[in-house]
This record gives C-alpha cells, structure tokens and sequence, in this order.
C-alpha cells in the first residue's frame, strides 16, 4: 500500500492485536493506539472496546499525543464511510510512520460477533 502511505487491517488481525495486547492510548510512543475518528456521538453510541474518540478533523490532537512512529489503528462506521480513510492518509502526510486503516469498521467488528461498548449515561 506504499502509494497511499498508510496500510489497511483486517477485522482477524484487529481481533488477534487485542487478544495478544490491549491498545496503550495513553504512552506516546508505546504499544498501540486504537482509535474511532467519528463525531463524539457516534463514539458514545458504540465503538471497539478500549479505542478512544479523535475525530476526524483533529488530526493535531494525535501530533501533540503521539510520538511519529507509534503504532496507530484508525477505524470508522464501515466501509461506506470514509473517515477512517481520510485520517490514515493525513497522519501519514504529518509524518507518522505506522499507521493501520481498519477501513470495514464498526460494522464488519459487529458482523464478526463482537462486542461494542457504550459510553452513553
């Protein structure tokens, strides 16, 4: 995927990454990052166990958290939303060397039987 700068995952890697590690969101430099890049609403509403929320369009939220070669997995709705795609593609232009699109996204995480969690009160 060398032309597009950032590389794609599937659902079975994802679900092998978490099961060997959980996501470190927290070092910057550590581990991995799992990240939901829709609105806060949508975050709140469903997203994959231990990711946090950036949202598409704070792209600078990950410079200032994140060290460039930190391993980070970006995911949206489904494969009809490009979010995911768009934020891969300006993490890899803002110099971040190890960037993963799990482009099919809540959907196909859903579909494979898995559960979501909710921050909703």
């Amino acid at each position: 995927m060398a032309e597009q700068g950032y590389s794609t995952i599937s659902r079975q890697h994802l679900e092998q990454r978490l099961r060997t590690a959980l996501p470190d969101n927290q070092d910057a430099e550590q581990g991995y990052a799992l990240v939901n890049v829709l609105k806060p609403e949508a975050f709140e509403r469903e997203h994959i166990p231990g990711s946090i929320n950036i949202p598409e369009g704070d792209e600078s939220v990950f410079v200032n958290r994140f060290s460039n070669d930190k391993e980070i997995i970006v995911y949206c709705a489904s494969t009809d939303c490009h979010a995911s795609d768009s934020v891969a593609e300006k993490l890899t232009k803002r110099g971040f060397t190890r960037v993963y699109d799990y482009a099919a996204g809540l959907r196909d995480w859903k579909q494979g039987g898995n559960p979501v969690e909710t921050d909703v009160h």
